[in-house]
């Protein structure tokens, strides 16, 4: 079959392996917290202007977030949890990419600057800030027009915020919708495992070797509760809708189907597209033209 990837695709593949990225995300957990400390800048907020919009910071439980909001009342908000391993901070473009998403969609949004590892914090500290945060949310929105966005670790704790809330205060309102851009999961079965040991082939980021080493930096070592190890075993009670979306070639797609029966357990719609021949997160960082389509479907799914 002829290979339709564009020429720009391609080349980063290749790069990708030249530099061996899937052997820098295999780096022990202290060693990758050394090298990301060492690029460490802290909170970087680039200047953001629109005449649309109010742009500020504020605090919650110690950690720096910008609120974009409409300087029209907005019904609608969103949470942006950033990927990497609780290891980065949201880039400045990235923070400028939230406007574009908060702009495109009709909804004000919200880039929490949460807790990283290489500062003493661990796992379960992002949930408590997270969860902080949503409660703010709610004196201001319904629970049925919050949305909230992830790609890869920040989609897993979008998808696993929602077993957090049903572990620490069950009764509290759901949000209305969830966008998971390849939440990382650990694996729990032989039939996920042997597909897993296929894509470590095709994944140019990260692997089933990567994926435990990220975890062992999130969690410290030390057990956390089992849906924040494994979506496939939360409790996705009160959530009413999520897009779930994964890379043909990456390690991630091996628990696609499971999390998506897990979720259809608690009656959860679910939407899920695997793109063949895309890369780890490619709708939350569409780098090449090759992953644009998935980055609309994204922000439709986000605007409705």
């Amino acid at each position: 079959m002829k290979d339709k990837r564009t020429l720009k695709y391609k080349f980063l593949l290749a790069l990708c392996r030249l530099f061996k990225l899937q052997r820098v995300m295999e780096l022990p957990p202290e060693k990758a917290k050394k090298l990301f400390a060492k690029a460490y800048k802290g909170v970087q907020i680039p200047k953001m202007s629109d005449p649309d919009f109010d742009i500020d910071t504020r605090s919650v439980m110690g950690s720096t977030c910008i609120f974009y909001k409409h300087k029209t009342k907005c019904r609608k908000a969103g949470i942006y949890l950033v990927g990497g391993g609780m290891l980065k901070y949201p880039k400045p473009s990235q923070a400028r990419e939230v406007l574009r998403i908060a702009k495109t969609t009709g909804r004000d949004f919200v880039l929490p600057f949460y807790p990283l590892v290489h500062t003493g914090n661990t796992l379960p500290d992002v949930y408590k800030m997270i969860f902080a945060l949503y409660k703010q949310l709610l004196r201001e929105y319904e629970p049925e027009n919050i949305c909230i966005l992830g790609g890869s670790s920040g989609a897993n704790l979008a998808l696993g915020f929602i077993s957090y809330i049903n572990d620490i205060e069950p009764e509290l309102p759901k949000p209305g919708k969830v966008y998971a851009g390849s939440p990382g999961s650990l694996l729990i079965s032989d039939e996920e495992r042997r597909m897993a040991d296929e894509l470590d082939k095709t994944d140019v980021i990260m692997s089933q070797k990567a994926t435990h080493m990220v975890w062992e930096g999130m969690t410290g070592g030390k057990k956390v509760a089992d849906y924040m190890e494994s979506l496939q075993l939360g409790n996705y009670t009160g959530l009413n809708d999520v897009y779930l979306s994964f890379g043909g070639d990456e390690v991630f797609t091996a628990a696609a189907d499971s999390i998506k029966a897990r979720l259809e357990q608690y009656g959860v719609h679910v939407t899920m597209e695997i793109e063949p021949g895309l890369y780890h997160a490619y709708a939350c960082m569409p780098l090449v033209k090759d992953a644009m389509p998935g980055y609309q479907r994204m922000l439709e799914y986000i605007g409705g």
